[in-house]
């Protein structure tokens, strides 16, 4: 991913990880080029992250921007990063 994760790009990212899930056994989201993240943004990955552990999907996240981490920080869901 590259550029904002925020509430105008979030439900194309939405779309795309159902359509993975369907697909894929596993996906992998390198967030080293992302510039900024809301909380819309956050709340796809969570949920993505907590579909993965209730059902048999593989979702992590890597490479996290600084932009990035410091948000999931602030939210309190650093284990999110897997790091």
């Amino acid at each position: 991913m590259q550029g904002e994760l925020d509430i105008a790009t979030t439900p194309e990212l939405v779309s795309l990880l159902t359509r993975l899930r369907e697909r894929r056994h596993a996906v992998v989201v390198d967030l080293a080029d992302v510039t900024f993240i809301d909380s819309t943004g956050l709340t796809a990955l969570m949920d993505a992250h907590f579909e993965g552990e209730r059902s048999d999907w593989d979702f992590s996240l890597r490479r996290a921007s600084p932009a990035v981490r410091r948000v999931v920080e602030l939210a309190g869901v650093s284990r999110l990063l897997g790091d």
